[in-house]
């Protein structure tokens, strides 16, 4: 019985996780350059762990904090003082859910077709200045501008 209950714990908790392979495009406007890395983005129940190949860091995404590891190095940021990076997270996982009140909670949506670009409201103005993304089963990309110049752009891969 117990093996049992063991089991179908393990289902449960495995069945709301899942992993994406992305290719993540950066441009860095103060140095005018493009970085083009490719990871995974692993979802589980209120988390978010994002690992870069070629990479020993690992980035963890749970209540409001980010835990960055790095081999024997764990560092711990309260994202409640980090709004911008906050919301790339909470844009991801709004995203890939399809969490549309959250969408709606922080940015004006526009749809045209199967793009979908979100104007971000009040105090977001001030880090981002749009997003688009088209997502149908797979996204397809999502691409982040931020006020400063910078741009992401993320490509969901099969790898």
């Amino acid at each position: 019985m117990i093996k049992f209950i063991l089991l179908l714990s393990f289902i449960i908790l495995n069945l709301n996780a899942s992993t994406i392979n992305f290719q993540e495009e950066k441009y860095i406007e103060v140095i005018d350059n493009t970085v083009i890395k490719k990871g995974s983005l692993d979802f589980k129940e209120n988390q978010i762990t994002l690992k870069y190949k070629n990479s020993n860091r690992v980035l963890i995404y749970k209540e409001d904090n980010l835990t960055i590891k790095n081999n024997e190095d764990t560092q711990t940021i309260d994202l409640n003082k980090q709004i911008a990076l906050k919301m790339i997270f909470l844009l991801i996982e709004a995203i890939h859910t399809n969490d549309l009140q959250t969408l709606q909670e922080h940015f004006k949506i526009h749809k045209n077709n199967k793009l979908i670009t979100l104007e971000p409201k009040s105090s977001l103005q001030s880090y981002i200045e749009n997003v688009e993304f088209k997502k149908d089963k797979k996204l397809e990309f999502l691409t982040i501008k931020m006020t400063n110049g910078n741009i992401t752009t993320i490509r969901e891969i099969n790898d």
